[in-house]
């Protein structure tokens, strides 16, 4: 996978929970690029996060098992529904691929996805991968990161 590969692997991710959840009232996207690797090798990170604040198109456990299907569609088998009764309101979450709160794979990849009365989030960090990070204006990279 290279850098345009992985940011548009992010994309895909994105559009499939969008599909499960709903195409419409997506807000405060967060996009970046940043670096990651290790030994002095240019490598390259997308990470993406959005938040939905619109009545859901079912159940919070409805709308986590539509994302787990979503994500299995285009490859992210085995996503889990879990439970977090710790935060208040109690959420619905999913955690790819080692569950709630049990991290990233080890290139930095990860989706996290939670879910409750009229609200919905995700955020992913792609696949760290080799390649020059997009600078600022460039297409892969049209907006302001924290990269200097």
């Amino acid at each position: 996978m290279n850098v345009e590969e992985s940011h548009q692997d992010v994309l895909d991710i994105f559009a499939a929970v969008r599909s499960a959840v709903g195409e419409d009232g997506w807000g405060d996207d967060m996009p970046a690029w940043l670096r990651c690797g290790s030994r002095g090798a240019e490598a390259s990170q997308y990470s993406y996060s959005a938040s939905r604040r619109l009545p859901l198109p079912g159940t919070p456990d409805e709308v986590a098992e539509r994302v787990a299907k979503a994500l299995a569609a285009i490859g992210y088998h085995g996503a889990r529904v879990e439970h977090d009764a710790t935060l208040t309101p109690r959420r619905t979450v999913i955690g790819y691929p080692n569950g709630y709160l049990g991290g990233t794979a080890g290139d930095g990849f990860g989706i996290g996805f939670q879910v409750f009365d009229s609200y919905a989030d995700v955020f992913i960090d792609g696949h760290c991968v080799p390649g020059r990070t997009p600078r600022f204006g460039e297409p892969l990279n049209p907006r302001p990161t924290n990269l200097p």
